[in-house]
């Protein structure tokens, strides 16, 4: 064998405890009312969540009674900026710790309602990282189709490394390459939650959205995914 070859990493192979299962029923926009979100039942018909059963079914098997909770593009646009220097380099938001002090379960329910304050609170950070990933189709002079950003679709003079003035007058850092891509009134819902196994007794969960529209995805082809998950 090759001595110069790289070490390969560990990967963290542990079983996901998150109950999938619960996680895709659910019909979230996460930026609308709490009191809107709702579960798709046995009959794959839409009720509303908060009256539901899952309520108070626990999020893991086995119980889980402390979290924490990250935004899966803010961790990674945090993973993607080059930048050298740490202290210019993009930060994502402090993540939620869900802790239940006396060791008992949590539930859906109240996983469901910290979660959606989280991201409510985080809206504005959500968006951006959103936007800069944010794709849709286009079609070249010879018919292609294609999904993606070209070379010639960003501005070599707006990079990670570029300042903005405030309007304070004082320097920004501008980490966002591109802006403008979410199209005005597209919704955001509650795609995934990974689970992540940081060491005994620590645990994380990475949650995404989806953004309607993106990468040419509609919202009923959305839901027929989620719908066979």
């Amino acid at each position: 064998m090759d001595s110069d070859l790289p070490i390969a990493t560990n990967i963290d192979n542990s079983p996901d405890r998150l109950r999938q299962d619960l996680f895709d029923r659910l019909h979230w926009n996460v930026f609308g009312p709490l009191g809107d979100i709702s579960v798709r039942d046995d009959n794959n018909t839409l009720v509303p969540f908060a009256n539901h059963a899952l309520v108070s079914e626990s999020i893991a098997e086995p119980p889980l009674s402390r979290i924490v909770v990250q935004i899966d593009v803010c961790q990674q646009k945090h993973s993607m900026d080059e930048t050298d220097e740490e202290e210019y380099r993009y930060q994502p938001p402090e993540p939620l710790v869900i802790e239940n002090m006396d060791g008992s379960p949590i539930l859906l329910g109240d996983f469901v309602a910290q979660v959606h304050s989280f991201l409510n609170d985080n809206e504005q950070e959500i968006y951006k990282c959103e936007d800069e990933m944010y794709t849709q189709p286009g079609e070249l002079e010879d018919g292609t189709k294609f999904v993606g950003v070209g070379p010639e679709d960003t501005d070599d003079t707006n990079d990670s490394n570029d300042f903005d003035g405030a309007e304070d007058g004082s320097a920004e850092l501008n980490y966002f390459l591109r802006s403008g891509n979410i199209p005005a009134g597209a919704r955001f819902f509650f795609d995934t939650v990974m689970f992540n196994e940081v060491d005994v007794d620590e645990f994380e969960a990475y949650v995404s959205v989806f953004v309607e529209g993106n990468m040419g995805t509609s919202l009923e082809q959305f839901w027929g995914y989620r719908a066979r998950a």
